[in-house]
């Protein structure tokens, strides 16, 4: 799946909506964010992450700040998937 990466006044957004058909992934269920330096980002359930999935639209995982800018290197869409085990999505700036 492709998503839009939008610039806002707190940093650049990628918003993922639809999370608990497309990925399985229920509203309220927590995650950890990991940003990495090979221009991908890790969002991997966690029954403990500082995260939840947002209500509205099928779940909405939302991810705006200056580290997505930094991440998004210039990108202006993004490559989301989900491991096979459905335990975390990768995202990853084209």
């Amino acid at each position: 799946m492709r998503t839009p990466i939008t610039k806002t006044a707190k940093g650049h957004r990628v918003w993922i909506q639809g999370t608990c058909t497309k990925y399985g992934w229920p509203v309220g269920a927590r995650y950890d964010v990991t940003y990495g330096t090979e221009g991908a980002i890790w969002v991997t359930l966690n029954p403990e992450g500082k995260r939840k999935v947002s209500s509205g639209k099928g779940g909405i995982i939302d991810l705006v700040s200056s580290k997505v800018t930094q991440w998004a290197q210039g990108s202006d869409t993004a490559t989301v998937a989900v491991n096979p085990e459905r335990t975390q999505i990768i995202i990853v700036n084209e």
